[in-house]
């Protein structure tokens, strides 16, 4: 992935600038967008902020049965002149949208921070991984071989509700294939944002085309659909989960980005203050509900206490608040469905907390779902918590013996996305990066630099 730091750090004054022309955009209806038409059912839903439900996007509407049929056929017709365009034209009119995707780096910014309750940084990072995607697949355009394989189906959630739909799409897109977009239904609106975008530019009707539904049996129809040739999924939850074994057809091309644990080891590190710090960071920004949050971390029997106890220190002085205001750490759950889910979980896990899983009550926090982050100790080994993501914010920590056995405690985790090392045993680093079943991995720091798309790649696009 490019690395965004070519680009100036955040500038609190222009997304401030770009956080009020988003806030003072009008309400509008946000409907199917299909072969170049708009598809509305007539059956719509609020669209509001998690940050503040005084916060009212519009409305969204809710697909009738059928429409994902109708969306993979508009893709499929599409493919016919898309994908005959000379590779060059492809590439002409992509680097147009990157380049007006580029130019509004923090209106996007704003608009992710506002919709899925993401702090401004966070938020300008989102942006800034779905502009880093484009331009590597460009980059690579030029020298990678091969023909278009079809129209695409890519379905994601709010890990990364911007640059994993947007950035696979328009990988796909450059390749020459077609694609439909389900973005995230909680916070859809920064994918419709691209879309717009898109359409302005000029990008022929059915190329590109979004739908969003709060089923999540639409998401298996898109997926299921015999006309797509490839599929991405990319986020967290059961429905995300259940579509990797939909995947029947040995023709289909299948990528997933899907949440996991994002585990963590900790064993002898150099300095044990900075350790909890990163592995705070990586367990509960963005409420741990980012792709690579962390839920776990394993540390060996004589650091336990004294990451505990470092840990314990820490996480106390987290400000968590809305999202938007300059002193805020972390922000919003995502949803009441996940607030929900979030207070049944503390419920399970209630004989092994040792911090959080309570409600935040702030003048900033009473229109949202905000809570204080969850760590929990000593779960039993078959608890589905020990071993499995929830993509809440919840740190479950766990001893072992020795380093042995805490590899061994890896390959009965779902690790997901990546592996963190925390550690001065460069051993033990090598071991993990030989062993860990898991694309990614960080080491001695959080897992703030990893960025969505690690399969957005052209080739992945081509046959």
């Amino acid at each position: 992935m490019k690395d965004s730091g070519r680009r100036e750090a955040f500038d609190a004054a222009v997304f401030e600038t770009a956080l009020q022309s988003v806030l003072q955009t009008g309400k509008r209806d946000y409907p199917s967008y299909i072969g170049g038409l708009k598809v509305a059912s007539g059956k719509d839903r609020p669209l509001l902020s998690p940050v503040d439900s005084s916060i009212r996007f519009g409305t969204v509407q809710e697909p009738e049965e059928g429409t994902a049929d109708l969306a993979a056929q508009a893709a499929h017709e599409a493919f016919r002149t898309w994908s005959a365009k000379a590779p060059s034209e492809r590439a002409e009119a992509v680097r147009g949208i990157h380049g007006m995707l580029e130019a509004q780096r923090y209106k996007m910014a704003a608009t992710v921070a506002v919709s899925a309750g993401m702090i401004g940084s966070e938020a300008l990072a989102e942006a800034d991984a779905l502009l880093d995607i484009v331009a590597e697949a460009l980059d690579e355009h030029d020298g990678v071989s091969g023909k278009p394989i079809g129209p695409w189906a890519v379905i994601t959630s709010h890990s990364s509700p911007l640059a994993s739909p947007m950035g696979y799409a328009l990988t796909a897109i450059l390749a020459g294939n077609t694609a439909v977009v389900m973005p995230s239904k909680h916070c859809p609106v920064p994918a419709y944002m691209v879309f717009e975008i898109c359409v302005r530019s000029g990008l022929p009707d059915g190329v590109l085309n979004v739908l969003v539904d709060q089923r999540d049996e639409t998401q298996t129809d898109l997926a299921n659909n015999e006309l797509f040739s490839g599929v991405v999924v990319s986020g967290t939850g059961r429905s995300f989960e259940e579509m990797m074994f939909l995947m029947v057809d040995d023709e289909l091309r299948f990528y997933n980005e899907l949440k996991g644990m994002n585990p963590i080891i900790v064993h002898r590190p150099s300095d044990m203050k900075k350790a909890a710090k990163d592995v705070l960071d990586s367990a509960f920004r963005y409420a741990g509900q980012g792709l690579y949050s962390s839920s776990k971390v394993i540390v060996t029997a004589d650091d336990r206490n004294r990451l505990l106890d470092a840990i314990l220190e820490q996480v106390k002085g987290l400000c968590i608040t809305d999202p938007l205001e300059a002193d805020a750490f972390s922000g919003p759950l995502i949803s009441a469905d996940a607030g929900a889910e979030f207070g049944e979980l503390v419920k399970r896990v209630s004989g092994g907390t040792v911090y959080g899983g309570q409600p935040v009550v702030s003048e900033f926090t009473g229109n949202g779902v905000y809570v204080t982050p969850l760590i929990v100790t000593g779960l039993d080994e078959e608890a589905e918590e020990s071993y499995m993501d929830f993509g809440l914010p919840m740190l479950y920590i766990k001893a072992v013996a020795d380093t042995d056995e805490a590899l061994e405690e890896l390959v009965y985790t779902e690790c997901g996305l990546s592996v963190g090392v925390y550690s001065r045993d460069r051993e033990l680093i090598d071991r993990v990066k030989a062993e860990a079943d898991a694309p990614l991995m960080f080491v001695n720091e959080s897992s703030r630099g990893l960025a969505p798309g690690i399969h957005a790649r052209i080739g992945n696009f081509l046959r």
